[in-house]
C-alpha cells in the first residue's frame, strides 16, 4: 500500500510539474536597446574649454584627465569656476532675449571683482580672426542651452553650434582660496555693465567665427574626444559599448596583442561591483565615461587616437583627427570604431 502511495505521489508531482512548465514557459530576455556605430573621425562639435589652462595637458594642469581618468575625480581648487555667463553671437536685436554689444578676446587678462576693463580694451575696434571678435551677443541659459563642468572648465552645448557662431563668456575663478577678494574675473557680467553704465561689454572669446586649425589658440579649446551617439540627442540609459580596430581586409577585433581595447582606452577599470579590476565590460559611470543627459561618450584623454593613443597601438596613430578639419579627413586603412547599444529615455 505504501508503495502504491509513493508511486501515486511521484506521478502527481510529475503532472503538476508538467502543467507548471506549460503554463509558465521560460522567458528569454530580449535586448530591446538601440544599436549604434561611430567611426573615430566623428567626434562631437558641441564641446569646448573656456580657456587654454583647462585644455593644457602638462603636469601642472592636466585637469581634464585627472577628473575623468581617475577612479575618483581629482580636482584643482585653484581653477574652480565659481560663476559663469555664456554668450552666443546674434545678428539683430530682439525682444525675445537679452543681448549686448561686446568685444571678445581670446587672450583676455583677468581683473579684480572691484574693477572693470579699461576703455582702451573696451573700445578696441580692430577685428582679428581667431583672436578678437566684435558684435552683439545674447545670454544663454545653463541647463537649457548648455551644461558646464566647473571643475574642468568645459562647456557642452545642447544645440548644434554653427560655423558662423561666436561663443564667449564672463566667469569667475576661485584661485584656490576661500576668500572672494583674490578671485580672478574674466569678462564682464551683464549686471556689472548695467551698474557701471557701460554700453559695451568685454568678454572672453571661446569660439571664433569659422574656426579653423590655423587659429591655434582657439583650436585648442575645441574638444575632440567626445562622441555623440548618432541620430540621437537626449537622455540615455543602459549604455554598453566596445571599441574595435578595423583592418584593410575588412576584419576587425576588439583585442590587440592580447589587450582589450576597452581597457587600453580607459573605459574598463572596474568590475560591475566597483572593484578596481577590469571585467571586459564598459564602465557605465554617469558623468565620467558618458553623459546620460546628452548621450555623449567621454574619452578621458584629449587625443585618444593621436598623441594620447596607447603605446601598444602607436602604429595606428592618426594625428590628423586633431590637426585637420573633419571635412578634410578620410578614413585610413586601419581605423577604430565605437559600437554599442543604449536605451533612449
Amino acid at each position: 500500500m505504501k508503495y502504491l502511495l509513493l508511486v501515486f505521489s511521484l506521478f502527481a508531482l510529475m503532472i503538476i510539474g508538467c502543467n507548471k512548465k506549460e503554463s509558465n514557459p521560460v522567458n528569454t530576455t530580449v535586448d530591446d536597446r538601440v544599436s549604434f556605430e561611430i567611426n573615430y573621425l566623428q567626434y562631437d562639435d558641441n564641446n569646448y574649454f573656456i580657456d587654454e589652462d583647462y585644455a593644457d595637458t602638462s603636469q601642472e594642469f592636466n585637469m581634464f584627465n585627472l577628473y575623468y581618468g581617475s577612479s575618483i575625480p581629482i580636482i584643482n581648487p585653484k581653477y574652480f569656476v565659481k560663476n559663469i555667463e555664456v554668450y552666443i553671437s546674434v545678428n539683430q536685436i530682439s525682444q525675445a532675449y537679452i543681448s549686448i554689444p561686446a568685444i571678445a578676446y581670446m587672450n583676455l587678462s583677468s581683473r579684480s571683482g572691484s574693477s572693470m576693463y579699461s576703455d582702451s580694451i573696451r573700445n578696441y575696434n580692430l577685428m582679428m580672426p581667431g583672436e578678437v571678435a566684435i558684435g552683439r551677443f545674447r545670454v544663454l541659459s545653463e541647463g537649457v542651452d548648455y551644461y558646464f563642468n566647473k571643475y574642468t572648465g568645459t562647456l557642452t552645448f545642447l544645440f548644434p553650434i554653427n560655423d558662423n557662431d561666436i561663443i564667449a563668456a564672463a566667469y569667475v575663478v576661485d584661485d584656490g582660496s576661500f576668500s572672494n577678494d583674490d578671485d580672478l574675473h574674466y569678462g564682464e557680467f551683464i549686471t556689472e555693465l548695467v551698474n557701471n553704465s557701460k554700453t559695451k561689454g568685454v568678454l572672453k572669446l571661446i569660439k571664433p567665427q569659422n574656426l579653423i586649425p590655423q587659429y591655434a589658440d582657439a583650436w585648442k579649446l575645441k574638444m575632440k574626444n567626445i562622441y555623440q551617439i548618432p541620430s540621437f540627442f537626449g537622455r540615455v540609459s543602459d549604455l554598453d559599448l566596445d571599441i574595435f580596430l578595423k583592418k584593410p581586409d575588412g576584419s576587425e577585433t576588439n583585442i590587440f596583442h592580447n589587450l582589450l581595447l576597452l581597457i587600453e582606452f580607459g573605459f574598463d577599470k572596474e568590475s560591475e561591483e566597483g572593484r578596481p579590476l577590469p571585467d571586459g565590460i564598459f564602465d557605465r559611470k554617469a558623468g565620467i565615461t558618458f553623459n546620460p543627459e546628452t548621450g555623449e561618450i567621454i574619452f578621458p584623454l584629449l587625443e585618444p587616437f593621436g598623441h594620447n593613443i596607447p603605446s601598444e597601438l602607436i602604429d595606428f596613430k592618426y594625428q590628423a583627427i586633431y590637426d585637420t578639419l573633419k571635412t578634410q579627413l578620410s578614413l585610413p586603412g586601419n581605423s577604430f570604431v565605437i559600437r554599442g547599444k543604449y536605451k533612449p529615455l
